[in-house]
């Protein structure tokens, strides 16, 4: 009897130890499940922490770029590598950024222009070209295969209205740069803004734009850097007198959907025209633009003057006599903004003492002799700075004073 009560109890006790075991064993997957969806919830949080903070911290780096570059000082080596490797960032990803937006603001003031109205509506690029309006008044500076061929009529289409075909007149040209002027009336196009090209560095990043179509849509662009600025490039005029034509060199690739059209820098500016012609000669991928400064004295002296260009020398002052060895000069007063004197780096106060050897004689010297030559001849000009004789080489240019 008590031998079966016993077998009886040992039976209840195994009984509660297997429950019990049991129970641990769920537990335990219980706490196992519950640890790995604790893991798994604390990852997905930590991946989306971290997430939002790298899209944060890039989103307010780009604006801080795009408004204020960041500023080190640059009294240590690495400084000045950590300001190198800041600026070639900001450089190479602010100016993707602004290219769209560059054209869409520029694209308006150049307009295509061919001899055959038919072509703007064609896909091949021959025999249309990009032209830029210079002024309110209609004149658009174009490539000078567009008027080669004597009495050709001469079509502009604008991309602001595609649907109207404009006819343009022929002001004047100029074999040497390979430009020409034209004017087509009431087509009331703004210019682009220009700069002085004389403040172009090497290495400056530029956009070549060109729109042969006259179409927004269908323009040509390409970006680059300058590679050279002042690259003297040998031409012919339309007489066969050898010149020196002076241009920005550039790696934006040059090419018939933006010849004839703008060179700009990233802050929307023009700061020269693109010019296939040119480009041709040099090979190697790299293209030429000659520099708005030229453009746009061109352009006043086509106005003034159609394509038969005087030389203009550009300086104002007296002669000055009692000078030691040589006697008289020219002392000069003041220059006129990119003539001739002016791009050879002459200032106020200089005394100019020979030009191609013929010493000063007089005040009419220098007009008498400049009378001889033609625009794009070269001239030595010998003169006295402070206690200092320098001679330099100057290319005579048209431009006239506004």
């Amino acid at each position: 009897m008590e031998e079966n009560k016993k077998r009886a109890e040992e039976k209840i006790i195994q009984e509660a130890q297997k429950e019990q075991q049991k129970s641990g064993e769920i537990r335990y997957r219980l706490d196992q499940k519950s640890k790995i969806k604790g893991g798994l919830f604390q990852f997905v949080t930590l991946f989306m922490v971290v997430v939002f903070t790298s899209l944060v911290t890039s989103t307010y780096v780009t604006q801080r770029i795009q408004e204020t570059p960041i500023t080190i000082d640059g009294n240590s080596d690495f400084s000045e590598v950590l300001k190198k490797s800041l600026e070639s960032f900001e450089s190479t990803f602010y100016d993707r950024v602004r290219i769209r937006d560059l054209y869409k603001s520029i694209a308006p003031s150049l307009v295509g222009v061919s001899n055959d109205p038919d072509r703007f509506f064609q896909d091949a690029y021959e025999g249309v070209y990009t032209g830029v309006v210079m002024n309110t008044e209609g004149y658009i500076l174009v490539p000078y295969g567009l008027v080669e061929r004597s009495e050709t009529e001469i079509f502009v289409r604008s991309g602001r209205d595609n649907d109207r075909i404009y006819r343009g007149e022929l002001i004047g040209k100029d074999a040497a740069l390979g430009v020409a002027l034209i004017r087509a009336e009431n087509i009331n196009l703004r210019p682009p803004k220009f700069a002085d090209s004389s403040t172009v560095k090497v290495a400056q990043s530029v956009i070549a734009m060109g729109s042969p179509f006259g179409d927004i849509d269908r323009g040509t662009v390409t970006f680059g850097v300058v590679s050279t600025v002042n690259k003297a490039f040998p031409t012919l005029a339309y007489d066969n007198r050898e010149v020196r034509i002076y241009a920005i060199e550039t790696d934006a690739t040059l090419n018939p959907g933006n010849h004839g059209g703008v060179l700009v820098n990233m802050n929307g500016e023009v700061v020269g025209i693109n010019s296939l012609r040119l480009s041709e000669t040099m090979g190697l991928g790299l293209g030429a633009a000659i520099t708005s400064n030229e453009a746009r004295s061109i352009t006043r002296s086509m106005i003034n003057t159609g394509e038969d260009l005087v030389p203009f020398i550009g300086i104002f002052g007296d002669i000055v006599t009692d000078l030691e060895e040589v006697g008289t000069g020219f002392y000069v007063q003041r220059i006129a903004p990119e003539g001739t004197a002016d791009r050879a780096g002459l200032r106020p106060t200089d005394i100019i003492l020979s030009i191609d050897e013929e010493l000063i004689e007089d005040r009419l010297t220098i007009d008498e002799y400049i009378k001889t030559k033609r625009v794009g001849d070269v001239v030595v000009l010998r003169f006295q700075r402070m206690n200092e004789v320098l001679e330099v080489e100057a290319t005579l240019y048209g431009t006239t004073v506004d």
